[in-house]
């Protein structure tokens, strides 16, 4: 198991690592959560991050 830290931000979940957007980098954050790989499917995600 490994966890990684996403931000949410116009509705959106993001990644906080090198993975992420660059709209992450940017972005005015609503909520920053960690969480587990394997909880992710819950998520609204970026289409642009990597996942």
């Amino acid at each position: 198991m490994s966890e990684i830290t996403l931000i949410r931000a116009d509705d959106t979940w993001h990644r906080t690592d090198i993975l992420g957007c660059s709209y992450a980098d940017v972005a005015v954050v609503d909520e920053e959560r960690t969480v587990d790989r394997d909880a992710l499917s819950g998520f609204d995600r970026c289409g642009t991050c990597t996942w």
